[in-house]
């Protein structure tokens, strides 16, 4: 029989990539159908072969839309992976592409700023209204008006937009803009017909009446969008808003009286705007959380009061005390408070697991505190529920920095991964950062076995407690300090010890600031998990040149490197500079930060040209005052 080597050794590719294929060896038909410039057929394998970067590199060479949607849905299972992904293919120009990979992960932002990169002013538009950003996506339409690139589906869709924020002088004004012969024109009527009845125009709907009916257009106006509810609104007739609390591009959060049952209750609305199927994805992880909070009834976890279909909603007890995150950024706690605290979520864990449901979240985040501080697990939007007995393979779910090992890889999630969420929670607490950061404990009244037990719970998944339960137990056989001790100075440089990967070739100098032997200049190192690192991704997101650049992402020791920009200070700037680092701040302030620093040590100027260094300080001023500090370098 003719083997794989054979046919490929005879130059048949085609029958060498389908005998690999038929065989199960789909990395192999990948490789083969790449050689033989079968893209489509090589993307499909490497998808079955479980190689879903390799994948959507094939599928973008293919120009395959479907495929290479396909690819990033999976690669999204891995989202480290699929953020360098995305990483990789903006640097080589792919912006569309690496848009699609943000989408995903649910990065609206990071997407809406990538299809900006790349022209996609339509898709663009879509990214940042499922970012909540309408402001954002009527610029980035009236920039496709402006290129001429979209014929008259701009139009439509930003006369929709206006007529979704009562604009409705603006709507029609753009609607009308689009002729008779236009594919668009029955869409643009609809709209337009909605905009003109708000505005009383009754006499121009009756104009268009005949066009209406040829188009099959209805002449009665589309119902709007629910408005947001405002406060004193009432909602499914009985929660009457008193504030607007929250809110994510998925769901909102307001706080309201409920006017039967009396008492505080939280509505956590479905908001995500439709896009492609992440909507779909995230209405499933709202049901989800509706779902798993049915089954469960704890002391310590927030407790369901309704679920409203027709929202969708949930209807949660008010949770007065805030957050653990909330608590954490505010102030230290003692050992004993932060081991009390563990000790409730794992009392909820224990329940939850017992009914099937791996909560897969676990974060400051999602402990909420009554008005007496009690301590309760909120937000199982995440949650599995399936056999007690089951594991979880349905791809990465979670915040990283909280997240277990065997979940960042990719692994089944277990009962035992969610133990690590909570050691990471009590690490934080005694350590004032997350384990990625590897702080020393706060109190020096910690003992070997508070210790011990802290190490336990985030160690190896086979050395963590079988139950949370036991990790309960074992936390309850400790003497935990009760004395709050203070809060350690700031340093956001990683440890050396985490540093170590990079070969030698890095030499402390200051901070975060290390100088790189290997390319002889000086770069900032940030740990990935830190605020820092979060605005430095917003650097990279804008994509300026007159922005420090973000240099790599190393996953061997979990770090972002950042150009630390060298140069003399820029005491007054001319007009031309003026224009470029305004339009550089612009971009910054879309992609989701702002620099906080714009003044003369941080704005260099290098071989004729005029950079924003990247400030290591957090930025405590609005953003206007971005502009208005660059302005004043002017004067």
């Amino acid at each position: 029989m003719t083997t794989v080597d054979e046919l490929e050794a005879r130059d048949r590719l085609d029958e060498a990539a389908a005998l690999a294929a038929k065989q199960g060896d789909h990395g192999n038909a990948a490789r083969l159908w790449e050689r033989a410039c079968h893209f489509d057929r090589a993307a499909l394998a490497a998808l079955a072969a479980g190689e879903a970067a390799r994948a959507l590199d094939l599928a973008i060479r293919a120009a395959q839309p479907e495929l290479e949607r396909r690819a990033c849905a999976e690669l999204a299972k891995t989202p480290r992976e699929a953020g360098l992904a995305a990483a990789r293919l903006a640097d080589q120009g792919r912006h569309p592409s690496a848009a699609r990979v943000w989408l995903s992960l649910g990065e609206f932002a990071a997407a809406a700023a990538a299809f900006e990169r790349g022209g996609s002013w339509l898709h663009a538009a879509e990214a940042h209204r499922a970012a909540g950003e309408p402001r954002r996506a009527a610029r980035a339409l009236e920039q496709a008006l402006a290129s001429d690139e979209a014929s008259f589906e701009a139009h439509v869709l930003l006369g929709e937009l206006y007529v979704e924020h009562g604009r409705h002088d603006a709507a029609v004004r753009v609607l009308q803009k689009v002729p008779k012969e236009a594919p668009e024109r029955a869409r643009a009527l609809a709209a337009l017909v909605r905009a003109l009845s708000a505005l009383g125009l009754d006499d121009g709907v009756q104009d268009l009446e005949p066009e209406l009916v040829a188009l099959g257009v209805d002449r009665a106006p589309a119902p709007a969008p629910a408005a947001e509810p405002l406060p004193g609104a009432v909602l499914f007739g009985r929660y009457r808003v008193v504030a607007d609390v929250a809110r994510t591009p998925t769901a909102r959060v307001v706080r309201a009286v409920d006017a039967i049952g009396g008492g505080e209750v939280a509505v956590k609305l479905f908001s995500a705007a439709s896009l492609r199927d992440s909507g779909r994805d995230a209405l499933a992880r709202f049901e989800r959380e509706a779902v798993a909070l049915g089954k469960l009834r704890h002391p310590a976890i927030v407790p369901l009061h309704a679920y409203f279909p027709d929202g969708p909603a949930v209807v949660l007890e008010w949770m007065a005390g805030g957050s653990l995150a909330d608590l954490l950024e505010a102030d230290t706690i003692s050992p004993a408070r932060a081991a009390e605290i563990a000790c409730a979520v794992l009392g909820a864990l224990s329940e939850a697991h017992r009914r099937g449901i791996l909560h897969r979240d676990i974060k400051p985040a999602n402990v909420l505190f009554d008005a007496a501080g009690a301590a309760h697990l909120a937000d199982f939007g995440a949650a599995h529920v399936a056999d007690a007995a089951a594991t979880v393979t349905s791809g990465v779910i979670g915040t990283l920095a909280y997240m277990a090992p065997e979940q960042r890889a990719g692994a089944p999630a277990t009962a035992r991964s969610d133990i690590y969420g909570v050691g990471a929670l009590l690490w934080h607490a005694l350590t004032d950062a997350a384990p990625a950061d590897e702080q020393a404990f706060l109190s020096a009244e910690l003992g070997e076995h508070e210790r011990e037990l802290s190490l336990r719970l985030i160690g190896p998944e086979a050395l963590r407690p079988e139950s949370a339960l036991e990790a309960r137990d074992l936390l309850l056989t400790a003497r935990w300090p009760r004395a709050q001790p203070a809060r350690r100075p700031i340093s956001r440089a990683p440890t050396s010890r985490r540093l170590a990967s990079a070969g030698g070739r890095l030499t402390p100098i200051e901070g975060a600031r290390f100088h790189d032997g290997w390319l002889g200049r000086d770069v900032l190192v940030l740990a990935a998990s830190s605020a820092d690192a979060d605005r430095a991704r917003a650097f990279a997101r804008a994509a300026h040149p007159a922005l420090a650049s973000v240099l790599c992402v190393r996953q061997t020791d979990d770090t972002l490197w950042v150009e630390a920009v060298t140069g003399e200070p820029a005491t007054r700037l001319g007009p031309e500079e003026h224009a470029e680092l305004h339009a550089a701040l612009t971009a910054l302030h879309r992609a989701g930060a702002r620099h906080g620093a714009v003044d003369a040590a941080h704005v260099l100027q290098r071989g004729g040209e005029t950079v924003l260094a990247f400030p290591l300080e957090p930025p405590d001023a609005p953003a206007d005052a971005d502009f208005a500090h660059l302005d004043a370098l002017c004067r």
